[in-house]
């Protein structure tokens, strides 16, 4: 190997990647602008006092949410273990690094949904860095590509949890509240109103541990109205209201204690403990096992889209901001009703007529 190539040329180990990389970064560096930052002081021609400057560093932590927080932390010790190993600094990180990091991380079987979190980690901490987006370059953008149409040659698709239907709901209920069986305990009702709450709002988990009773308005007709103060894709606390059954109602009421406070959380429970029961009670009814906390959002989606709800109809319903996931969880549903579905339907309708 010749002894003047670059040591990240080395580390790659493919020819003519010093050119490459060359030109690739020198169009990056025309058209990307850092987005800085600054997590500790102040810069120096900037006078403000230390108490003023901790809250403006404050408010910006507050900018994403313990989630992406914990995640981001997982995939930034993460990579920087594999950058120790390799022998390559993991801040300021080289675009071809990190493609390799991604590459390892697919060879470990990593879905590409992990991959891209990773990569959002790596991105993120060196634009609050005021470092330079290694992972913004043609190189991985490339690499993440051929890596998912890779997994996706090899079979190797999203996996996606079983939708709670309108079908398996009525299955737990007439396992766990049967006509004129004995009165479910306390919990047992807690878990019923939890899944059916869950199912009309199309809940996300963090979204059901954070109800409370005085999001929850009873109408004259015997149906709800709940209101979800904030969520993943309204973090600034625009808030929705939803849909809430006359049954689901009923079963909220079954729990809700004599003059609870409007503040009292209505389950008491966080988003891990709300999967845990979903799939403990899904279990116990027969249903087996594929079900979590977003089982219940998912089964609806799949509900609306049986019957007929459109595309954009699920977004607004599930609130979500990007059409990819909701078209996932529903292909099967929107296939019973695409264009070739609907001509055999009038076909079998024009020969029965024929008959």
């Amino acid at each position: 190997m010749a002894a003047d190539r670059k040591p990240w040329a080395v580390y790659v180990g493919f020819e003519a990647a010093s050119r490459l990389l060359a030109d690739i970064e020198r169009k990056a560096m025309s058209s990307t602008m850092p987005d800085h930052l600054p997590t500790s002081i102040p810069p120096s021609d900037i006078h403000l006092p230390a108490k003023d400057w901790e809250r403006v560093l404050d408010a910006a932590r507050k900018s994403r949410s313990p989630n992406t927080k914990a995640a981001y932390r997982t995939y930034l010790s993460a990579w920087a273990s594999h950058a120790a190993k390799r022998g390559v600094p993991a801040r300021p990180a080289h675009p071809a690094a990190v493609a390799e990091w991604l590459t390892s991380l697919a060879d470990e079987r990593k879905s590409i949904s992990t991959m891209h979190v990773a990569r959002a980690a790596i991105a993120a901490a060196h634009r609050e860095a005021g470092l330079e987006d290694p992972t913004s370059t043609e190189l991985v953008r490339r690499v993440l590509s051929g890596l998912a149409r890779e997994a996706a040659r090899q079979g190797r698709r999203p996996s996606q949890v079983k939708g709670l239907t309108g079908g398996d709901l009525r299955q737990i209920l007439a396992h766990f509240d049967p006509p004129g069986g004995p009165p479910p305990s306390r919990i047992v009702l807690r878990d019923l109103a939890l899944v059916q709450v869950m199912r009309d709002g199309l809940l996300r988990r963090g979204e059901a541990a954070n109800l409370v009773w005085g999001d929850i308005l009873r109408v004259d007709d015997g149906s709800g109205r709940l209101t979800i103060r904030h969520s993943k894709t309204d973090p600034e606390g625009k808030g929705a209201v939803m849909y809430l059954a006359p049954a689901t109602v009923a079963a909220l009421e079954r729990i809700r204690p004599e003059d609870a406070p409007a503040d009292r959380a209505v389950f008491g429970l966080s988003g891990s403990h709300l999967s845990m029961r979903i799939k403990t009670i899904a279990k116990r009814a027969g249903l087996g096992p594929g079900y979590s906390g977003h089982s219940c959002r998912i089964g609806m989606a799949q509900d609306l889209a049986a019957n007929g709800a459109t595309l954009a109809q699920l977004m607004t319903a599930g609130r979500w901001t990007n059409p990819t996931m909701p078209a996932r969880y529903t292909r099967n549903q929107a296939a019973a009703n695409n264009a070739v579905a609907q001509y055999y339907q009038q076909l079998t309708l024009l020969n029965s007529h024929a008959r």
